[in-house]
């Protein structure tokens, strides 16, 4: 509209208009979310197996398959598993390389876990989280900071004033009353002052965030919201007595009329007991007041309480701010500003672009239906075969002795009975019913990946002929939509939490207290990052600690190792073998402080960038006397070789000279021969070859 002022204040009856507005056009208000809480209720019907609502019998069997309760568990037992067990669920990322970045997120990690399992019962609340999730589609979990303070009193009848000043001494112990003092005497009879009858107060600071779990029917958000963050209307309905809100806002609670109070009262049936809590009751045997109590006290009655959060211009900026209200009513009993909304969900199957999702049980539903429909088929047959129906004649047989028989009971008849009695016969059970309950076995199986494998259930993977590779890429590949909701989990609701937990903390806690290797210990947490990026510690896919371990494991004993043999050290950063140390006892899920020192202080960088130079230079010398022995032992195998050549000359020149005398001593002796054979006037025969000698020797030679 032209010139109109859009920097106006939104009042308070605008505000409550707008907050009202918010609850009966969101999701989750009893009014208008009566499929979700229907769908909600069969949920739980399914998991207890109770036949009531769409599982009442309609014959005489009432049998519930057991698929959504075998999943659902299956599932939660797995999840909690993967996130709890060693209660080091958030590991913040250190924002850079510096030793304050990897000491903060050390000690963000520390005091985040420490508030989750050791000042909540985080186990506990956090298993019921995921369980919700797993059967009623969304679940939501919230936190705030609660200042609580614990008062113990100290009663002396005589303390001395050093002794009392050492007390007092403590910040948080004060003196109650008026002190009072004497003199006392010891054995040598001087005296000393000393106070009695002091009663002093001691204040201990139980101050923490709290962490608990909304029930599905009592969270509120706007039907066109996706997410948390952009929803227009996010709200948390409760129940608070007029005892409470009084204490917590006596100004506001003097403004409300008596009539006013009655308008408020929460103790009505159709207010205090929603479908869903009713049959959350009802299968575990527990009675609900269907009616008002109208006989409780007056500071006892209760009051419907909406807590929630919307964006709202309250200053007249133009501009909206996220504002959080606790609204009684029409009364606005709380007002402050927020940048977040502390509220985490969990879906496990998504549905795209829309807020609330999928869960395990409607999964398993049409399974848990059907089976329950041919189970009570064959109980009711079985039934029918055992105790038939029978056709009787009224004028000869007694029916009330037919219908309450006993053994060796005498049934009275008037004629012959003969005919007068005959049974109905059941229709034969048709044969296709045992294949049938393996089938919906099957498509359960599909439906939720919960298999027999994934459980380690299946008796038949283990026969002869399947490996333990085989065995292991089966189990693998039946559990990657286990893996998937996981992931989902940690990526969403789980990161959220954590982060928002050591924001609360960091807002609102100067010094968090909490116990490291058995000692007391504190950590300034005004002194941290407000803002770090933080991961989620679960054991899964690639990045499970098996994995991680043998990742780790190739590069300590491998890689490193082989740079250094190559005299590469000085491409090893100093602090790297420390920080496989600590990364490879963490992955083992032990505290690596309990064995290493700070590998993050300049002091250790610059102990083991000498040592790795040492080593590198140790390493560098080993390989230069490596190459001196080789050359070494090149030089002595080639003069080995000169001199064995130099012997094979000299042995040759030997064989030549004793030849060369061995012929020369044979023309002369032949010489000689001839001479004779002259002066006798004999005929010598002709002079034989030398060369012909040879052969022959060599022939006999070679003849033996």
């Amino acid at each position: 509209m032209a010139g109109h002022d859009y920097k106006t204040k939104v009042d308070d009856e605008q505000l409550i208009n707008l907050v009202e507005s918010g609850i009966a056009n969101s999701s989750g208000d009893w009014l208008n979310s009566a499929d979700l809480a229907d769908e909600r209720m069969k949920s739980t019907y399914e998991y207890a197996g109770v036949a009531k609502g769409h599982l009442a019998p309609a014959g005489v069997s009432s049998i519930v398959d057991t698929s959504t309760t075998e999943t659902v568990e299956a599932y939660t037992a797995l999840i909690s598993d993967l996130f709890l067990n060693n209660q080091k669920l958030a590991r913040f990322v250190p924002y850079d390389g510096s030793p304050e970045s990897h000491r903060s997120a050390h000690e963000a990690s520390l005091i985040t876990n420490h508030c989750i399992f050791k000042q909540n019962n985080g186990w506990e609340i956090l298993q019921t989280w995921v369980k919700s999730a797993l059967l009623w589609k969304t679940s939501v979990i919230r936190w705030d900071f609660v200042e609580d303070f614990v008062v113990d009193f100290e009663e002396y009848e005589k303390i001395s004033a050093a002794r009392l000043d050492e007390l007092l001494a403590d910040e948080t112990v004060e003196i109650v009353g008026d002190l009072e003092y004497e003199n006392d005497f010891d054995e040598q009879g001087e005296a000393s002052l000393v106070y009695v009858n002091v009663r002093i107060k001691r204040t201990i600071d139980k101050s923490r965030v709290k962490i608990e779990n909304v029930p599905p029917e009592n969270f509120l958000i706007s039907n066109d919201a996706t997410h948390l963050d952009n929803a227009s209307f996010v709200g948390v309905q409760t129940q608070m007595t007029r005892s409470e809100i009084r204490r917590w806002w006596p100004e506001i609670a003097a403004e409300i009329s008596e009539d006013e109070w009655d308008e408020l009262d929460g103790n009505d049936a159709s207010v205090r007991w929603s479908v869903e809590q009713a049959a959350r009751r009802e299968v575990t045997g527990q009675n609900y007041n269907m009616s008002g109590s109208d006989d409780m006290l007056e500071a006892n009655r209760e009051v419907t309480v909406t807590e929630c959060w919307v964006s709202v211009d309250r200053d007249g900026d133009g501009i909206a701010e996220l504002k959080r209200l606790i609204v009684a009513g029409d009364h606005i009993l709380h007002e402050s500003d927020c940048d977040s909304i502390p509220l985490a969900v969990l879906t496990p199957i998504d549905v795209p672009h829309e807020f609330f999702g999928l869960s395990v049980a409607d999964m398993t539903r049409s399974s848990t239906l059907a089976s329950t429909a041919v189970l009570r088929g064959f109980v009711e047959n079985t039934y029918l075969t055992n105790y038939s129906p029978k056709l009787a004649d009224p004028n000869v047989v007694d029916f009330s002795a037919l219908q309450n028989m006993r053994p060796k009971q005498i049934i009275a008849t008037n004629g012959n009975p003969a005919g007068a009695v005959q049974s109905l016969q059941p229709e034969t059970i048709s044969s296709g019913t045992v294949p049938l309950l393996q089938h919906m076995q099957t498509i359960k199986e599909q439906a939720t990946g919960m298999s027999k494998a994934a459980q380690g259930l299946n008796d038949a993977l283990y026969v002869s002929g399947n490996s333990e590779t085989k065995l292991s890429a089966i189990q693998s590949a039946s559990q990657k939509r286990i893996q998937h909701i996981a992931r989902r989990f940690a990526e969403t609701g789980f990161k959220r939490l954590s982060k928002g937990i050591y924001k609360t903390m960091h807002s609102n806690l100067v010094t968090a207290k909490l116990v490291i290797k058995g000692s007391l210990a504190s950590i300034q947490t005004n002194k941290l990052p407000r803002e770090m990026e933080c991961e989620i510690f679960i054991d899964l896919g690639e990045n499970s600690n098996a994995n991680k371990i043998q990742k780790l494991q190739r590069v300590g004993e491998s890689i490193l190792p082989q740079l250094n043999q190559a005299g590469a050290g000085m491409a090893v950063k100093p602090d790297a073998p420390a920080i496989l140390a600590t990364q490879l006892i963490e992955a083992l899920g032990l505290d690596s402080s309990d064995f290493l020192e700070d590998y993050t202080t300049d002091e250790f960088k610059q102990k083991a960038e000498q040592a790795l130079q040492s080593q590198s230079e140790a390493a560098k010398a080993e390989k230069e006397m490596a190459q001196r022995k080789v050359e070494a032992e090149a030089a002595l195998a080639e003069a080995n070789v000169q001199f064995t050549n130099s012997q094979t000359k000299n042995t040759f020149d030997d064989n030549a000279k004793q030849l060369a005398v061995s012929i020369d001593k044979h023309f002369q002796e032949w010489s000689e021969l001839q001479i004779k054979a002259v002066k006798e006037g004999a005929e010598l025969p002709p002079h034989p070859d030398y060369a012909q000698i040879l052969q022959m020797a060599q022939q006999v030679l070679n003849d033996k």
